[in-house]
């Protein structure tokens, strides 16, 4: 009992530490790889992937001043404003070394690559970076439109970071790899919906639109189970992205009566992933 009380807290202090994000992140990325890319992925792509993710999600949640904090994620997350507004500073230094070295990175494998790093942050801030405002919305506050954000967002970092590794990635373009793309997208979108049903109070309260504010927290779940079955039915070219898109319908079925999504969804999609590769003869991941 104690040791599953202990992994419970460190579970949850992954979370509030944006590991879990950092990680779906590189899960995104790693399925975008499986399903459109060529090249194998090597340490740099992987190092970039990790440090541009972490880096925006501390900034979504230290922004780039105190008096910018949303009130929203303390509503929220009390206790995870609480940490982040004690360390607000030195978290501040870490997403500029990140930053710093996401740049490196990037640049290690194309130097157009090391615009992405600080172009990643500034729409992150301009996607959230300051208090909630009824006269002026953020993008985040927007009719419906949080969860497709944030899809957009991972799904655009995970095709720039192929394309650096792989130059003809366009040009090489089939309908399937068309179809795939959008299959990620929706899964990334449902993912993000289900994390909004966590956010339903404070988004209420302080107008910002999401679905589970729209809809309803119930809608919202039935929604983001359709956006995932849906993607994972596009991505399904070949039975191990079939087992895949299985894992992640069941594992969405089992959250029905969740009170956390979050770190549940963050946390399952690289091992998911990382799994059904592993299953696959085809590919393999170079460092």
């Amino acid at each position: 009992m104690k040791h599953a009380r202990l992994i419970s807290k460190l579970y949850h202090l992954l979370g509030y530490l944006a590991i879990w994000p950092a990680l779906y992140a590189l899960g995104v990325f790693m399925l975008t790889w499986h399903l459109i890319g060529d090249e194998n992925p090597n340490a740099y792509s992987i190092l970039s992937i990790l440090l541009c993710a972490h880096s925006c999600y501390l900034l979504d949640r230290v922004k780039i001043a105190d008096h910018r904090q949303d009130p929203a994620d303390a509503l929220a997350l009390p206790t995870r404003a609480t940490l982040f507004a004690h360390w607000a500073k030195p978290i501040r230094v870490l997403i500029t070394v990140e930053l710093l070295l996401a740049t490196i990175a990037g640049w290690l494998i194309h130097p157009m690559l090391a615009f992405i790093p600080p172009i990643a942050l500034g729409v992150v801030h301009l996607y959230a970076g300051r208090q909630p405002s009824p006269s002026s919305p953020r993008l985040k506050d927007l009719p419906a439109t949080k969860s497709f954000f944030i899809a957009a967002g991972h799904l655009a970092l995970s095709v720039t970071v192929l394309w650096g590794i792989e130059h003809d990635l366009f040009a090489n373009l089939r309908p399937t790899h068309i179809a795939a793309t959008l299959g990620v997208w929706m899964i990334v979108a449902g993912d993000a919906a289900l994390c909004d049903i966590d956010d339903h109070y404070a988004d209420s309260i302080y107008r910002t639109q999401s679905l589970s504010v729209i809809l309803g927290q119930r809608k919202t779940w039935l929604i983001a189970l359709g956006l995932i079955a849906l993607g994972s039915s596009f991505i399904a070219t070949n039975p191990q992205m079939l087992g895949l898109g299985l894992t992640l319908i069941i594992t969405t079925l089992i959250t029905t009566k969740n009170t956390n999504h979050r770190d549940f969804v963050d946390a399952r999609l690289l091992p998911i992933v990382m799994f059904w590769l592993w299953a696959s003869p085809t590919q393999s991941i170079s460092v």
